[in-house]
C-alpha cells in the first residue's frame, strides 16, 4: 500500500493540533482513551444507508463492516503508523470478504486517518465539550482549508447508548461526541429551511468510535420559487455505522 503525504510534515500538524481552542470548560481529561488503537483489535459495525429521492424514502438493506488492526509499519516520515484492514459481509452467517485498507496515525495529540492517500483528524487530545479543529490539517479541498478550524467536540464525558435493528441497546457510560461545525463555511456543515449536511462521530472510553452518521438532506425540488416542506426530505441519504462488536483478532 503506498501512502502519498503533502508538504505539511506530521510533527508540524500535530503540533498545531496541540493549540486547538477550548470554547468551554473542561472535562475529565482520559487522553486517547476516547481512540484507543493496538494491533490485534478490531471492531465491527453495522452500517444502514437510508435514501430519498423525489420524497420517497428507501432503507437500503443492512450489512456490516469489520476495521481490523493488523500491523505496523513507518510511514514516509518514518512515524509509526497502524495497518487496518476493512472487510464487508451481508450477515453474520456470511465470511469476511476484503474491502479496502487505510492506515491510523496516533500521538499524545490526536489520530489521524489516511484512507485513499487523503488524510483527516479523526480526534484530538484532550477531549474537551467545545474543542474545535482543523478536519483537513493535513489536505487542502473546496470544503475546507489547511487553517479553517471545521469540528468540534460536544458532551465529552457524557454517557451515550446505541442501537440496531433486532439488536441489543449498548451503553456507554462515557463518551465524546464530534461534529462537523460551519464557521461561515456551508460546505462543511448547513442546517437552514432548505439544506441539512451534518456529520456526527461518537467516541466512547476505552471502546473508540461507536456511531458514524451522515447526513445530507434537499427540502425543495429545485424548481424556481419553490417553497420547502418542513420536515419533508426532496432528496438526500442517511449513512450511519453502529458498533456492534469490538475485541481481538
Amino acid at each position: 500500500m503506498r501512502l502519498r503525504y503533502p508538504l505539511l510534515s506530521a510533527a508540524g500538524a500535530l503540533l498545531a493540533l496541540a493549540g486547538c481552542r477550548t470554547q468551554d470548560s473542561p472535562a475529565p481529561d482520559y487522553g486517547n482513551a476516547y481512540y484507543p488503537v493496538a494491533v490485534g483489535t478490531y471492531r465491527a459495525y453495522q452500517v444502514v444507508d437510508t435514501t430519498w429521492n423525489n420524497y420517497v424514502r428507501t432503507v437500503g438493506t443492512p450489512y456490516q463492516l469489520r476495521e481490523a488492526i493488523t500491523g505496523t509499519y513507518a510511514d514516509a516520515a518514518g512515524q509509526l503508523a497502524y495497518r487496518v484492514e476493512r472487510a464487508r459481509r451481508a450477515t453474520t452467517a456470511d465470511a469476511w470478504v476484503a474491502d479496502s485498507v487505510f492506515a491510523l496515525s496516533v500521538s499524545t495529540n490526536a489520530v489521524v486517518l489516511n484512507r485513499g492517500n487523503k488524510r483527516t483528524v479523526e480526534a484530538v487530545f484532550p477531549a474537551r465539550t467545545g474543542r474545535i479543529w482543523n478536519f483537513n490539517a493535513f489536505n487542502n479541498n473546496s470544503a475546507d482549508t489547511v487553517s479553517a478550524t471545521t469540528r468540534s467536540y460536544r458532551r465529552v464525558g457524557a454517557p451515550y447508548t446505541t442501537a440496531v435493528l433486532g439488536g441489543t441497546a449498548r451503553a456507554y457510560p462515557t463518551t465524546a461526541t464530534a461534529v462537523d461545525t460551519a464557521l461561515n463555511n456551508t460546505n462543511v456543515y448547513e442546517d437552514n429551511l432548505y439544506y441539512l449536511r451534518t456529520y456526527q462521530q461518537v467516541l466512547a472510553q476505552g471502546v473508540g468510535p461507536v456511531l458514524r452518521r451522515r447526513r445530507r438532506f434537499e427540502y425543495t425540488g429545485g424548481t424556481s420559487g419553490a417553497l420547502p416542506v418542513p420536515g419533508q426530505v426532496f432528496k438526500g441519504y442517511i449513512h450511519r455505522e453502529t458498533l456492534i462488536d469490538a475485541g481481538s483478532l
